[in-house]
């Protein structure tokens, strides 16, 4: 009788809870509704407040325009979860409502809580009972009475849920096996403890995270930088953070993300567009395709690829700017308009003279020019009257015997001397040192034809290579090995120029960067820190990219950076995850640990005719299941367009992606498997994992087909011809045996 009766008087007060946490959410929804009204009433009459200054003007309409915009995303959804707390201090109860954004009212009464803000970081890390969090005035301690987690669709409360930690897996659930296009929309809610730990890391930190496949490395980065505007907003400017992408179509992927943070302004781009950025020049950044083919085949043959995103190459450079350094002085004194003002041996000494002290380093070129200008100039205003006199002598000198025409023409040449020596010949100064300023390519250029005089490498034609890159580089075409070498010539002859605002730097996909690119990168941008995120088992591109990242935190950071880590997969169900670690496990790499998402079984098909007859039976069994993000990866990008062409042949039309392809708005698409990385879809099928494609002893081909394997969110069919590829031959197997094991039972 009393377990029946507590029984109901449980019933009763979960009743009672979700009819008051319903009422409250209508309260929440009509507030949300008088704010919008308020910042549309208060949008129309900026105009007319501010009609003479057009700049306060235009920035207070983008404000409130974009605030408006994501009110309006954020009402049918005001908050995700609820935090009571109680200060130990003065012993006042909070309750927080958490939503995607902080808002008050008119009254200046917090609505909802941002996700970012101090108090928020309890949702994520603590447990019910004494807790605490770090605020700006330092640790604020006391008890934690409930934390909540709420299911709100369309401003509707379907149920909630008390929770003691986020990483539940029945609470991760729901939001893990929505479709593709609404995860990144979601994943507040769901910020894993080792994902929030490194995303409210301080700014003032370097760190490199390790994350396997499907771990949420683009979406902790993305959150990492939503973060830190938050925080820092009072001294550092969105505009001053910066997000790199390996390519357009990846960019563009991660574009939206940022605002529906509530985050704007914040600069992404890929590295290439960072090089034209600072050569205010175009140029093609040629394909990697032939040579990700090429080292699969014969990666013996890119010694030269892996050798320009080596330390081994900045070193040779360093050597040869030391040598390119003592041409700077023309071989030649000083003259202005014919009249010598200092001899080449006076300019020569005070510019061998300048080097480094404690506080200022002349490795640039244009700093130590501004110190040889600064220096000449105040040579000459110290010596302005001996200078004066030794012209007008030789004046007189030129001027004997000549006629009175000649001898005023000649007068117009010493006034203009007059005149620069009074100014401290800053103008001609300039024009002498003209080969100070040399455009960047022509000076790569240089370099590559001298190569031999700064690298010593017998057994490599390194000369003959050179040479086709120099061709390349005049052609206006540069390889991705090159562009670390460019843009670290740029700093070097130049300094930072509009990048030494940035004061933090996410790199994502950065397992395919050499140690070079990543230290160019750092003397670009003197001043800030870096969130390098990547996962070595995705290293594809084996002839440039990085194969330690203890290599980076010793060449770029000095030491100072932090390794982390992010083991869990929460993108792929434990099925696919599962087989797809037999990718890893034949590498001899750590595996991911899948979150406890079931679902189907990894199909595996072998088909020898009729290929596009089967990609449409199982597309249509996709389109069933209701995803609307399907891939259809290819190894490669030939194949990967004839797999479109025959399916077009057959009246189904799909987006084939290549490297010409910048966007990608959901459907069906074709696409290869070095571009699928860093995407994911709702489901995918793989066109060809046999052992003659994906060749098991390539560790290339492996991890192309280890990226392939881990884009689908929920299903995953892998078709092969003849031989499946060995790692994945044991997953087959123990299929096959499930599948007899559930037919004998059956029986």
């Amino acid at each position: 009788m009393y377990k029946k009766y507590k029984l109901m008087m449980e019933v009763f007060q979960l009743e009672k809870s979700f009819q008051e946490e319903k009422e409250y959410l209508e309260k929440t929804i009509k507030r949300f509704q008088e704010i919008i009204d308020d910042t549309e009433l208060r949008l129309d009459a900026i105009p007319r407040m501010y009609p003479d200054n057009p700049t306060l003007l235009a920035n207070l309409l983008s404000q409130y325009k974009q605030r408006l915009d994501l009110l309006k995303r954020t009402e049918n959804k005001p908050y995700f979860a609820r935090l009571d707390f109680k200060n130990n201090e003065d012993g006042i109860l909070e309750e927080c409502y958490i939503g995607k954004v902080g808002v008050f009212d008119d009254d200046n009464k917090l609505v909802t809580v941002d996700w970012r803000a101090p108090i928020a970081s309890m949702y994520y890390d603590s447990n019910i009972g004494n807790a605490s969090y770090e605020a700006p005035q330092g640790i604020i301690e006391g008890e934690l009475l409930v934390k909540r987690q709420y299911d709100i669709e369309d401003k509707i409360l379907k149920g909630f849920q008390d929770v003691d930690t986020v990483s539940n897996d029945e609470i991760l659930k729901p939001y893990l096996g929505v479709s593709a296009d609404n995860r990144l929309k979601n994943i507040v809610a769901t910020i894993q403890s080792e994902q929030n730990e490194i995303i409210r890391e301080k700014i003032f930190s370097d760190m490199i995270i390790q994350g396997v496949a499907g771990s949420g490395k683009t979406t902790v980065a993305l959150h990492r930088i939503a973060y830190l505007v938050y925080n820092n907003m009072k001294h550092i400017k969105p505009e001053q953070y910066l997000v790199i992408g390996p390519n357009k179509f990846f960019v563009n992927y991660i574009s939206g993300v940022l605002p529906d943070l509530d985050v704007n302004n914040v600069s992404q781009l890929t590295y290439d567009e960072i090089l034209k950025s600072l050569l205010e020049e175009d140029f093609t950044l040629l394909s990697d395709e032939s040579k990700l083919k090429q080292s699969i085949s014969n990666p013996n043959k890119l010694f030269f690829e892996r050798l320009r995103v080596s330390m081994v190459y900045k070193n040779a450079i360093d050597k040869f700017l030391k040598d390119f350094s003592k041409t700077i002085v023309p071989n030649e004194n000083f003259v202005v308009k014919g009249y010598e003002i200092l001899p080449r041996n006076l300019v020569n000494q005070i510019y061998e003279n300048i080097e480094d002290n404690g506080t200022i380093s002349y490795e640039i070129l244009a700093k130590k020019m501004a110190r040889t200008y600064l220096l000449l100039g105040k040579y000459i205003e110290d010596h302005y009257e001996s200078l004066m006199s030794y012209v007008h002598n030789q004046f007189y000198e030129k001027t004997k015997g000549k006629s009175k025409l000649e001898i005023e023409k000649e007068r117009k040449n010493l006034t203009y001397v007059e005149k620069e020596l009074r100014n401290q010949c800053n103008q001609s100064l300039k024009k002498h040192f003209s080969d100070s300023r040399p455009k960047i390519s022509n000076l790569y250029m240089l370099f590559l034809k001298n190569i031999t005089n700064y690298l010593m490498i017998d057994e490599f034609d390194i000369a003959s290579s050179s040479k086709k890159v120099s061709a390349n580089i005049k052609s206006k075409k540069v390889e991705f090995e090159d562009l670390g070498a460019l843009i670290y010539l740029y700093y070097r002859i130049y300094g930072s120029s509009d990048f030494s605002k940035y004061r933090h730097t996410v790199i994502d996909e950065a397992q395919d960067f050499g140690e070079f690119n990543f230290y160019a990168l750092k003397q670009l941008m003197p001043k800030s820190t870096f969130s390098i995120f990547g996962d070595l088992a995705q290293s594809i591109y084996q002839y440039r990219g990085v194969k330690d990242w203890d290599d980076v935190i010793d060449t770029t950071f000095g030491g100072k950076c932090e390794l982390k880590y992010l083991k869990k997969s929460y993108r792929t169900t434990t099925e696919i995850m599962n087989s797809a670690n037999n990718i890893t496990k034949h590498l001899n790499l750590s595996t991911a640990e899948p979150v406890i998402r079931h679902g189907v079984d990894v199909e595996y098909s072998n088909v020898d005719d009729g290929l596009e007859d089967y990609l449409i039976s199982i597309l249509n069994k996709y389109i069933e299941n209701g995803y609307s993000s399907i891939a259809i990866i290819s190894k490669d990008e030939d194949e990967s367009t004839q797999i479109n062409q025959l399916l077009a042949k057959k009246g189904i039309s799909t987006n084939n992606i290549t490297t010409a392809d910048e966007e990608y708005h959901g459907g069906i698409c074709t696409i290869n498997s070095y571009l699928a990385k860093g995407l994911e879809f709702d489901g995918v099928i793989i066109t060809d994992a046999s052992e003659n494609r994906f060749n098991s002893s390539s560790p290339t081909d492996m991890k192309l087909l280890y990226v392939s394997m881990t884009r689908p969110l929920h299903e995953l069919h892998v078709l092969y011809n003849g031989e499946l590829t060995k790692p994945l031959l044991e997953d087959l197997k123990k299929k096959k045996n499930n599948s007899e094991l559930v037919l004998k039972k059956k029986r």
